[in-house]
């Protein structure tokens, strides 16, 4: 089994997954705001993973593993969320470091991007490619790139964010730049724009 958490600027959510004959099947998702500080935030995240196995008879020690996909920037080398714009107090959050103490399980870090573009490439649209970008179109845009067979997430795991880009002059604001992609395309700069 493998757990998995997903934490977003306006809702996070708690997965458990299996992976059979090279795909993963989700067996229990349950998604929440992110209204609440930082660090009960992560207890209600981490307490709804426990209700879930529980709920579905699973020791923790029957988890091969734990993902954890956030938006950046993070270190997932150093296990830590670093200020994204979009999570206000999540400051150099040693979230791998309370996940493995909480679950005595193997945990990984990864943008949120980053993630879903490995996703498809292994499990989704993008089998059997070389080459891919990932779009997010959430809270905020990001973008995921597999590579020659590989993820490149740069030295500080934002390669290819291309929300960042200034398209025009003026325009929504996305990350405090007026015009840029993310300001034009995030669910924020959507609403923006109507």
């Amino acid at each position: 089994m493998l757990l998995g958490f997903d934490i977003g600027g306006t809702k996070c959510a708690v997965l458990l997954g299996q992976l059979t004959d090279d795909n993963i099947m989700i067996t229990h998702k349950e998604a929440m705001p992110t209204d609440k500080p930082v660090y009960d935030m992560i207890e209600h995240l981490f307490a709804t993973a426990e209700s879930m196995l529980a709920q579905n008879g699973i020791d923790k020690g029957a988890l091969t593993g734990i993902g954890i996909s956030c938006g950046g920037p993070l270190s997932s080398r150093r296990g830590l969320i670093l200020s994204p714009p979009n999570l206000l107090g999540w400051d150099n959050v040693p979230i791998v470091k309370m996940a493995r103490e909480r679950f005595g399980r193997p945990v990984l870090l990864q943008n949120d991007a980053n993630a879903c573009a490995v996703a498809e490439w292994k499990y989704g649209a993008g089998r059997g490619y070389d080459n891919l970008m990932f779009l997010t179109f959430g809270t905020g845009m990001g973008a995921g790139l597999i590579l020659n067979g590989q993820l490149y997430s740069g030295i500080s795991d934002l390669a290819g964010e291309v929300g960042h880009i200034r398209l025009a002059d003026m325009g929504p604001v996305g990350f405090g730049k007026a015009g840029s992609f993310e300001g034009f395309c995030s669910g924020g700069g959507i609403a923006q724009l109507a």
